[in-house]
């Protein structure tokens, strides 16, 4: 299964870090303003078995996701995958880490392109291309809010 990771740190307290990640809202914040995202329902803050419903323009189309948080533990880590949307899979965990100084955040995301003709032109690799794009403007976003640093642990 074709899948992304990508590692930031952060030169703030772990405690920082996660909360930020748990509220919805700074998810738009950081997504690539050509995504037009919105966040039609969720909670101010996610939890294990919270759903949140989004709105976006991606490859020309409107889209609708219903995701759900499949996995919470403060501090640790989040988890959540797509229920309904265009990709037959996405699987986003993000892991926290305590460093000294900051917080590692590595995140994984497990990923399958959409079946039916909308397959044919998002294929994996094209949507490994569009990840690697849609996560360097996030990280560029993070390390304007947050001071985020893009670690390469290959």
């Amino acid at each position: 299964m074709p899948f992304f990771e990508q590692t930031l740190c952060f030169p703030r307290p772990i405690a920082e870090i996660f909360d930020f990640f748990s509220r919805p809202a700074n998810w738009i914040t950081v997504a690539p303003p050509e995504l037009h995202l919105r966040l039609l329902q969720g909670p101010d803050r996610i939890h294990k078995g919270a759903t949140l419903a989004l709105k976006g323009r991606r490859w020309g189309l409107p889209q609708r996701v219903l995701t759900e948080v499949t996995a919470f533990e403060p501090n640790l880590m989040i988890r959540e995958e797509q229920r309904q949307g265009p990709l037959a899979k996405w699987i986003h965990t993000q892991h926290f880490e305590e460093r000294n100084p900051g917080t590692r955040l590595r995140e994984h995301v497990d990923y399958e392109p959409p079946g039916g003709l909308l397959g044919l032109t998002v294929t994996a690799a094209y949507l490994a291309r569009d990840l690697e794009t849609m996560f360097a403007y996030r990280a560029g976003k993070l390390r304007e809010l947050l001071g985020a640093e893009l670690v390469n642990e290959q």
